[in-house]
C-alpha cells in the first residue's frame, strides 16, 4: 500500500443587467461632462452649472456604485471536523462494517455496530489517525452550542464516503477527515445518511444557520496503481504510466465514470513544483484529468445534486492543484444550476494555499468562485498577535484592491487563524509572550476587520495542539487518545479526558461577545475599511469602518484600534468625522473614563490611548463629514503606458474625507454621443473594437467598470491580456463623498 500523508454570487444574470445599465449611464455622463485629462476637477453635487464634475446626487450614485457586497457574504463560520465534534449515534461508529468494539464518545459504550478489526472498520478512538465516532447526529444535538458562538454558517469537512483505510505500519490511517473520497453521492456511513444530512440542514436553517460542504475535485482515494510499481513523477513530454486497478476495487467509486482510469493523469506523485502541481498525484491520491470536459461535466452533475439537497455553499479543496480552465467551467456550471433552482446566493470559496493576493485574487476576479480562503490574513494576523510589525497588517489591507471588481471584493474573503492542516491558532501563538492574550487579540482582528471570520472547532475552548495535521484534530467529546488527554489548553489548563462544551470558557465567551458586537453594528461586518493609523514596528493599527448600504445621514464611523504592544500606546489619527464625540463600544480607553467620550476637532484629529494587547472600538455620534471640496488625480499608470497583464490603476484623493472612487476604462477616442458612441481609430484600433479580444467587453467604445475602491488610497487592477499591444486606452476615476459631491479625472495610455 502506498504511503499517504495525513490530509486534509450574486446571480450572473442580475449582475450583467446592472453592469450594462451602468455602461449606458456612464456614456451619458461622458457626453454631458467629458474627460479632462490627468488632473482634477470638482463641483458641488446638483449645482446645475453644467461644468465638469458637476452632477446630481442621483447621477453620482449611478457613476459611483457602492463597492461589491454579496447577499450571501457577511457570515460567521464554524469549521468543524465531523468525526471529532460529537458522537450522537454510537451505532454508526464502525460505519456499518461490522466492528468497532472500542466504544466511547458522547453516546456511550453501547451500540449495535461493535466488534472487529480497526483496519476493516477504520474505527479506533484511541488513535488520532482513525475514526473516533463523531457524526451528523452529534452535530444536531450540539446546535445550541454552535449557535451560542454567534455562528451563521457551519462548514463541514468532506462528508462523502471515504476509503476506510490507507497506508501500512505506522503510516496506517483511516479516512476520518473526509479527503479520500470513493463515493461522491453518499454520506459516509460513519457520519450518518443523506437523510440525516437533510435533517441537520433543516434544523440549522430553522436557526438561521447555513450549511457549507467541503468538496474535492482534484482527486479521489488512492485506488489506481502503476503497472511497474514506480510512482516518480513522469512529465507530459513522456507517456503516462499504465494504470492498474485491483479487480476487488474496480467499481469502488461512484459515480461509475470515476472508475475509468482514462479520466486520471496517471503521471505519478507530484514534486510540488512546475507542471506536477497540476498533473501529479497529491500524496498518492488519484489525480483526475480535470482538463477533460467529461470530468468537468461529471463534477458539475455530482455537486449540483448536493445543491438540490439543500447545501448553501462549497469550500473547494486543493484549488491550486487543478487547471484554471476547470474552475472557469465548473464554477459557472454550479452557479447556473444554483440560480435555476432558486439559489442565486449560493456561495463558493476555494482553498488556494498561498498568501500572495496577486495569485489568490485571480479566482474571484476571473471565475464564478466568489472568494478564496485568505491565507494572507492568516499569516499577517498571527504575526501581529505575536507582537510583529504593524506594517504587516498595513501591507495586507492595502493589497485588498487586488480583489476589487464589479463582482468581487476583499470583504467576501473567509478569514482564519489556523486550521486542520497548518495547526491551530493556539499552537501557532504558543511562543507569544502571553499566549491567551495573543489569541484573544488575533480573534479581535479576525472579527473586527473585513472578511468572514472562521472559527476552527475547539479553538473557542482554548485548544492548542502540538502541531498541524492530525495533531490539530482533537476530540470535543471525551477523548480516548492519550496524547490529546496529556496536552494543555492555551491557558495551561490540562486537556484531560472530559468533554469540552463549556459555555463559560473564556474564549467562547469572548467570541460570542464579538459576534454580538458585529450583529448590533453591521458596519463592522460589511462596511468599508480605511486605515487611519499604523505604528512603525510594534504597536497600534487602527482603521475606520463605515456602512455603505445606508442613507448618508446614517453613515456612521466606527474606529477600531488594535495594540500588540504590552504597554499602552497613544495615537493621534485624523478621523472622518470632525467635531464629533465617539463612545466606546469595546475595550477600555483612559481618555473616555468617567463616562466622557473621545472627541475630534474641526480637523478630525483625535487622541486615543489603546491599552496593551487590547482592542478598542469607538462609534461617532454623527455621520461622517464631506469635506470642503472633492479632487482626484490619477497617479498610476505612469509614463502613459500599461503592460499586457494585470496593471494597477490608482488615484490620489483627500485622505481626511471618507469617499468612494469608481474606476472605468475604454478604448481611447470614443465619441461623446452616449451608449452607442463609436471608438475612433487609434494606432490601428478601429471603432469596432479591433485590438480588444475580451468576450466580457460588449463594446470597447463604452466605459467598462473596473470596480469601486473604498479607501483613501483608491486603486483597482485592469487585466489587459485580451488587448493588442499599441491599443490606446482611457482610464477614468470618479470620487464621491457622502454628500454626493464628485470629482473626476481621466488619462490616456498605450498598451505595450
Amino acid at each position: 500500500m502506498r504511503r499517504i500523508p495525513w490530509r486534509r454570487v450574486a446571480a450572473c444574470v442580475a449582475l450583467l443587467a446592472v453592469v450594462l445599465a451602468g455602461m449606458v449611464v456612464l456614456n451619458w455622463a461622458q457626453a454631458r461632462w467629458g474627460g479632462s485629462g490627468q488632473g482634477s476637477v470638482a463641483g458641488p453635487a446638483g449645482s446645475g452649472d453644467g461644468g465638469q464634475g458637476s452632477i446630481s446626487d442621483d447621477d453620482g450614485a449611478a457613476l459611483v456604485p457602492p463597492p461589491f457586497r454579496s447577499e450571501a457574504a457577511g457570515q460567521q463560520f464554524y469549521f468543524v471536523m465531523t468525526d471529532r465534534f460529537a458522537n450522537g449515534d454510537s451505532s454508526n461508529d464502525a460505519g456499518g462494517l461490522g466492528g468497532g468494539g472500542l466504544g466511547g464518545g458522547d453516546a456511550g459504550e453501547a451500540g449495535a455496530d461493535k466488534g472487529g478489526d480497526r483496519l476493516t472498520t477504520g474505527f479506533d478512538p484511541t488513535d488520532p489517525g482513525f475514526f473516533h465516532g463523531g457524526d451528523l447526529a452529534g452535530l444536531r444535538e450540539r446546535l445550541d452550542y454552535i449557535q451560542g458562538l454567534g455562528t451563521t454558517a457551519i462548514w463541514l469537512t468532506p462528508s462523502f464516503v471515504n476509503k476506510v483505510f490507507q497506508g501500512d505500519g505506522e503510516n496506517a490511517s483511516a479516512g476520518y477527515h473526509g479527503y479520500w473520497v470513493t463515493d461522491f453521492t453518499q454520506i459516509d456511513p460513519h457520519f450518518g445518511t443523506n437523510e440525516e444530512l437533510q435533517e441537520l440542514i433543516s434544523d440549522a436553517h430553522g436557526r438561521g444557520i447555513k450549511v457549507y460542504f467541503d468538496i474535492i475535485t482534484n482527486h479521489t482515494a488512492d485506488v489506481i496503481r502503476t503497472s511497474n510499481g514506480d510512482y516518480a513523477y513522469r512529465p507530459t513530454s513522456e507517456a503516462p504510466y499504465t494504470p492498474v486497478v485491483d479487480p476487488a476495487e474496480a467499481h469502488i467509486k461512484s459515480p461509475e465514470w470515476l472508475n475509468d482510469p482514462s479520466y486520471y493523469h496517471n503521471r505519478g506523485d507530484t514534486t510540488w513544483e512546475g507542471e506536477s502541481v497540476t498533473y501529479g498525484d497529491f500524496g498518492g491520491l488519484d489525480d483526475l484529468n480535470t482538463e477533460d470536459p467529461r470530468v468537468v461535466n461529471g463534477f458539475v452533475d455530482v455537486y449540483s445534486t448536493w445543491v438540490d439537497i439543500g447545501i448553501d455553499g462549497f469550500r473547494i479543496d486543493t484549488v491550486k492543484h487543478v487547471n484554471f480552465e476547470f474552475w472557469e467551467a465548473f464554477t459557472q456550471g454550479i452557479h447556473e444550476h444554483a440560480v435555476s433552482v432558486g439559489k442565486p446566493d449560493f456561495f463558493m470559496f476555494g482553498e488556494v494555499y498561498d498568501g500572495d493576493p496577486g495569485i489568490l485574487s485571480r479566482y474571484p476576479r476571473n471565475t464564478d468562485m466568489n472568494a478564496v480562503l485568505d491565507f494572507g490574513f492568516q499569516g499577517a494576523a498571527v504575526a501581529f498577535a505575536r507582537g510583529g510589525d504593524a506594517g504587516g497588517l498595513q501591507q495586507l489591507f492595502r493589497n485588498d484592491d487586488f480583489y476589487t471588481t464589479p463582482h468581487s471584493s476583499a470583504s467576501e474573503l473567509p478569514t482564519f487563524l489556523g486550521n486542520h492542516d497548518m495547526g491551530r491558532a493556539g499552537y501557532l501563538l504558543g511562543d507569544a509572550a502571553d499566549p491567551p492574550a495573543a489569541l484573544r487579540l488575533a480573534h479581535d482582528l479576525m472579527f473586527l476587520t473585513r472578511g468572514q471570520p472562521v472559527v476552527y472547532y475547539g479553538d473557542e475552548q482554548g485548544f492548542a495542539g502540538t502541531d498541524g495535521d492530525k495533531d490539530s484534530r482533537q476530540d470535543m467529546f471525551a477523548t480516548q487518545v492519550p496524547g490529546f488527554a496529556a496536552e494543555a489548553l492555551v491557558d495551561g489548563t490540562p486537556f484531560g479526558t472530559q468533554g469540552h462544551f463549556n459555555l463559560d470558557a473564556w474564549l467562547y465567551q469572548h467570541i460570542a461577545a464579538l459576534a454580538r458586537l458585529r450583529a448590533d453594528h453591521p458596519a463592522l461586518v460589511s462596511g468599508t475599511q480605511s486605515e487611519r493609523w499604523a505604528d512603525p514596528g510594534q504597536g497600534v493599527y487602527a482603521t475606520s469602518r463605515v456602512a455603505v448600504d445606508v442613507p448618508a445621514a446614517e453613515r456612521i464611523e466606527y474606529v477600531v484600534a488594535f495594540n500588540n504592544s504590552t504597554e499602552p500606546r497613544t495615537i493621534e489619527p485624523t478621523l472622518f468625522t470632525p467635531d464629533a464625540h465617539y463612545s466606546v463600544l469595546w475595550g477600555e480607553v483612559p481618555e473616555a473614563g468617567a463616562g466622557s467620550d473621545i472627541t475630534t476637532g474641526p480637523d478630525g484629529k483625535a487622541q486615543i490611548t489603546v491599552p496593551g494587547m487590547s482592542t478598542v472600538v469607538l462609534m461617532a455620534d454623527q455621520p461622517v463629514g464631506s469635506g470642503s471640496e472633492r479632487w482626484v488625480n490619477i497617479v498610476e499608470p505612469q509614463d502613459g503606458v500599461v503592460g499586457t497583464g494585470l496593471n494597477a490603476i490608482a488615484a490620489d484623493i483627500d485622505d481626511a474625507t471618507w469617499a468612494l472612487t469608481a474606476f472605468s476604462w475604454r478604448v481611447a477616442g470614443a465619441s461623446g454621443d452616449g451608449a452607442n458612441g463609436d471608438a475612433a481609430s487609434v494606432d490601428g484600433t478601429s471603432g469596432d473594437g479591433a485590438g480588444v479580444d475580451d468576450p466580457g467587453v460588449e463594446s470597447p467604445a463604452q466605459w467598462q467598470p473596473l470596480g469601486t475602491a473604498e479607501t483613501t488610497d483608491p486603486r483597482v487592477f485592469h487585466d489587459t491580456s485580451g488587448i493588442a499591444p499599441g491599443t490606446q486606452l482611457e482610464y477614468r476615476a470618479i470620487t464621491m463623498d457622502t454628500s454626493g459631491t464628485t470629482a473626476q479625472a481621466t488619462t490616456t495610455v498605450t498598451v505595450q
